[in-house]
């Protein structure tokens, strides 16, 4: 809280009776003022703690939004294990209720929208717009994140063939992967590392393998003149990418995989299909956050 004292002529106690004064008015007022309104709106670091450090347990904001007791949360709770909401109905309760929570309420809130649904990305993750201003730096990038998923989409449902399939260029493909892995990164152990995880694993899978599956009958979206060969002109886009980010782990694999190519003379044999089978753990996004933690980002 920042205040403005204007230099007056008082004697000592004087000026001492109004210092006790002002800090008593001033933590009255902290202690009725909204949460959130000392919280930075970039990092997310929630200021409002360094002042309530000394609050009674009667006024810490692990009661709840509402201050009692938790309702808020618990109320939150009951929406999430009733399963009858919408996506739709978990954000409107966010955007009421995200003005009076404390930094880890917001991050509930959040985690429970995540979990909400088979597919991340049918979450219209927009409505949250009015809420930006309340959430920590990791979620405004995840949301960031997926306005791209939702204005061009990684992968599309496909009429003709009743299943999802690729809807990029092998290049775009490899940059969307590199967006989710350079969050996960950043953002080591937040509530988006999970999402964002799963999303960056599908979208590098399919960028490699073409979305190639033998035993679905799944031809690879990249092959050449037949289904079991690759196209050869995809190993320049392959190249490029390896060589703009050798740094990164998606990088290293697709450089790996430019070997494979290679030395099997872009047939999908089963040296071919071992490496596809590979790519869970490869991707695997420990190997992420364990960078992160030894200062190699």
């Amino acid at each position: 809280m920042k205040m403005n004292f204007k230099a007056k002529k008082f004697n000592r106690k004087a000026v001492l009776a109004a210092a006790c004064l002002t800090c008593a008015l001033g933590v009255t007022a902290c202690g009725r003022n909204n949460n959130n309104q000392n919280q930075d709106p970039l990092t997310g670091e929630d200021m409002s703690h360094q002042e309530n450090e000394g609050a009674s347990e009667e006024d810490s904001p692990q009661q709840g939004a509402d201050g009692q007791d938790g309702t808020a949360m618990g109320e939150f709770d009951q929406m999430l294990k009733d399963g009858k909401n919408d996506a739709n109905s978990i954000i409107d309760y966010i955007n009421t209720n995200i003005v009076d929570a404390g930094a880890n309420e917001i991050e509930k809130f959040f985690a429970g929208l995540l979990s909400f649904g088979d597919d991340v990305r049918n979450i219209d993750f927009t409505k949250l717009n009015d809420s930006r201003q309340y959430m920590p730096e990791d979620m405004i990038a995840f949301m960031d994140l997926m306005k791209l998923e939702s204005d061009t989409p990684s992968m599309v449902m496909s009429d003709t063939e009743n299943r999802r399939v690729i809807n990029m260029t092998l290049s775009e493909m490899l940059e969307r992967a590199l967006l989710f892995e350079q969050h996960i990164k950043k953002y080591p152990n937040a509530v988006t590392t999970e999402a964002a995880s799963r999303l960056y694993e599908e979208i590098a899978t399919n960028a490699i393998s073409g979305g190639y599956n033998k035993a679905e009958g799944i031809a690879h979206y990249y092959k050449g003149d037949s289904d079991d060969v690759i196209d050869k002109e995809a190993l320049q886009y392959y190249q490029q990418f390896a060589d703009a980010n050798a740094d990164s782990n998606l990088g290293r694999i697709v450089k790996e995989y430019i070997g494979v190519l290679q030395s099997n003379d872009f047939k999908i044999n089963d040296s071919m299909e071992d490496f596809y089978k590979s790519l869970h753990q490869r991707l695997d996004v420990k190997n992420l956050t364990d960078e992160a933690a030894e200062g190699t980002v």
